[in-house]
C-alpha cells in the first residue's frame, strides 16, 4: 500500500500510523514531498514515535516484509520491483520528490493487490499513479478534503472519480481491515472460502447473482476474473453496510434495481488523454508506417473499444491531427468508441473535461485542441466530429467495415484467458492486412495472439497484423 503526502502530510500521518494494524499481508510504503535532506530524521524520529508498525527509512534493495513502514528518503524516487524497494535518480522533470506517481505506478504493477492513499498536499502528484492502480484493478482511497490542510493532491483524485472512499486518515485502516480478504483473492471463489469467510452457500449465491444479472441486463460476466468482481461487490457491500452474501441478495430482492448498480460497479470505465505518454510516443511512429501505404483521400478507421469516458479516442484524433498539420481537416478520419457504461459514453459525446482530467496534457496541445470555459475544457469541434461514440460489448460488437488500427488498452486484464484469446481473434478479423493493434502496458496478446500478430514495439505493446 502506498501512501502519497505533501505539505499538511504530516498531520494526516500522526493520524493514520496509530491506526494500523499486522495482517502478515501488508507492506507500507509512504512518499512523503521533503526537501532533500531537509529534517529528515526529525521527520522519521516523529513518524516512528507515531507508528503502531515498525518504520525505517527505505534503502536501495532493501526485502519489503510484511507490517513493516517504508519512509522513502528525500532526493530520490522509490519505487518496487519484484519485492525488493529500488532507490531512483530523481527524473529531470520531476516537480518533487519523492514521485507519488512513480512509486503507485510500480505498485499497479502487483494489480488487484495494490492500493494507493493520498493524503493532504499540494499540486496535482499521485494522478497517474492512482489512474495506473484503479487501471490495475486495485483500490485508491483519498483524505476527505474538510480534514486536509491542503486540498490539492486529495482534491485533483476526488474531481478524477478515482477514489473508491474519502475518508478521514484515522478511518482508513478500519477500511483497508475490512478489503484486505478480498484484496488476496487468487483462486475462483469455490476454492477460497476460508479466505474470504464464505458461508456454504456462498459460491452458489454469487454464480446467481452473475446470472440474473445476465438476464436482467444481457451482460455476462462469467468470463471475468472472479477476484476483480469479488473486490467490487465487497466495496459495494460495504457501502450498504451489508456483512453477507445472503444479506446482499435478500437486499436485491427488495431492490430490483440493485443489480443494475451491480453491474456498473463491475464495468471498468477508466480512461485518461495519452494515457502512458512514452507508449503514444512509440505508438506515432508505427502509425506513421501504417499512413504510407494509404493513397490520398482513403479513409482511416480505429477502433477503441471500452472507450470509457472518451479520452483515448480524442487522444487518437490529437495524434493523427499532429501528424497530418493542418491537411487533417481533410482527411476522412473515422475513430469509433464503444463502452458499456452509458453515463461514460454521454461524458464522451460531450467532449468535455474537468482540469484534473488535463494536467497529463502539455500546454501547447491544450492550446490547440481543447477550448476553455470557467471549469472545463471542451475539444474543439475539429477533433470532437471525427469521434462517434456507442454504448456497446466488445464481445457482442460487430464492425461493418475493417479498421487499420484497435486500441484496447487495460480491458483484458479484467477477464478470464477463454474470452482474452476470444477478442484477440476478433480483433485479428477487424483489422486490416498489417493493421496495429494497442494493448495496455499490463496486458499481452497470449500464445493465441503470436500466431495472427507481430511485435512491433513489445514494451509498449503495439503490433501488427499478420498479413495472411
Amino acid at each position: 500500500m502506498g501512501i502519497g503526502a505533501s505539505a499538511g502530510g504530516l498531520d494526516a500521518l500522526a493520524q493514520l500510523l496509530p491506526t494500523l494494524r499486522p495482517d502478515a499481508q501488508t507492506v507500507y510504503i509512504i512518499a512523503l514531498h521533503m526537501a532533500r535532506h531537509n529534517h529528515v530524521d526529525l521527520i522519521l524520529k516523529l513518524l516512528k514515535r507515531l507508528s503502531a508498525l515498525p518504520l525505517v527509512a527505505a534503502t536501495h534493495n532493501d526485502l519489503l516484509v510484511a507490517d513493516q513502514v517504508f519512509l522513502i528518503p528525500p532526493g530520490v524516487t522509490g519505487v518496487i520491483q519484484q519485492r525488493l524497494m529500488q532507490l531512483l535518480p530523481v527524473a529531470s522533470d520531476q516537480i518533487s520528490s519523492p514521485s507519488v506517481n512513480a512509486l503507485f505506478k510500480s505498485i499497479a504493477q502487483h494489480g488487484t493487490h495494490g492500493v494507493g492513499i493520498i493524503l493532504s498536499g499540494a499540486g496535482n502528484d499521485g494522478l497517474s499513479g492512482c489512474r495506473a492502480i484503479k487501471t490495475a484493478g486495485g483500490k485508491v482511497i483519498a483524505q476527505s478534503l474538510a480534514s486536509a490542510r491542503l486540498e490539492g493532491m486529495p482534491g485533483t483524485i476526488i474531481r478524477a472519480n478515482l477514489a473508491d472512499e474519502i475518508l478521514l486518515p484515522e478511518q482508513i485502516a478500519q477500511s483497508l481491515v475490512s478489503d484486505i480478504h478480498f484484496s488476496q483473492v487468487q483462486q475462483p471463489i469455490n476454492e477460497v472460502r476460508s479466505t474470504l469467510n464464505l458461508v456454504v452457500d456462498d459460491g452458489k449465491i454469487f454464480n446467481r447473482l452473475l446470472q440474473t444479472i445476465l438476464t436482467i441486463t444481457g451482460k455476462d460476466f462469467s468470463h471475468y476474473k472472479e477476484e476483480t468482481l469479488l473486490r467490487r461487490l465487497h466495496r459495494r457491500m460495504a457501502m450498504l453496510k451489508i456483512a453477507s452474501l445472503e444479506d446482499y441478495q435478500l437486499y436485491t430482492h427488495k431492490n430490483p434495481d440493485e443489480l443494475h448498480k451491480l453491474q456498473h460497479q463491475f464495468l471498468i470505465s477508466l480512461s485518461s488523454f495519452f494515457r502512458d505518454r512514452e507508449s503514444f510516443s512509440a505508438l506515432k511512429i508505427h502509425v506513421n508506417e501504417v499512413l504510407k501505404d494509404k493513397a490520398q483521400g482513403d479513409p482511416i478507421r480505429i477502433w477503441v473499444p471500452g472507450c470509457a469516458s472518451g479520452e483515448e479516442c480524442y487522444s487518437w484524433a490529437i495524434l493523427l491531427a499532429e501528424i497530418f498539420g493542418n491537411g487533417f481537416a481533410d482527411c476522412d478520419v473515422h475513430i469509433i468508441g464503444s463502452d458499456l457504461n452509458p453515463q461514460a459514453i454521454a461524458i464522451a459525446n460531450q467532449g468535455r473535461y474537468p482540469l484534473a482530467a488535463l494536467r497529463d496534457i502539455t500546454p501547447d496541445i491544450l492550446e490547440r485542441y481543447f477550448d476553455r470555459d470557467e471549469q472545463y475544457f471542451h475539444v474543439k469541434p475539429g477533433i470532437r466530429q471525427v469521434c462517434h461514440f456507442y454504448v456497446e460489448d466488445v464481445v457482442s460488437s460487430y464492425l461493418s467495415e475493417k479498421v487499420d488500427a484497435i486500441s484496447c488498452r487495460n480491458l483484458l486484464i479484467y477477464m478470464k484467458s477463454e474470452l482474452q484469446d476470444k477478442l484477440i481473434k476478433k480483433f485479428y478479423d477487424f483489422l486490416i492486412p498489417g493493421g496495429l493493434l494497442f494493448l495496455g502496458q499490463s496486458e499481452t496478446i497470449g500464445l493465441t495472439g503470436t500466431t495472427l500478430f507481430l511485435p512491433l514495439d513489445h514494451y509498449h505493446r503495439v503490433y501488427r497484423r499478420k498479413k495472411n
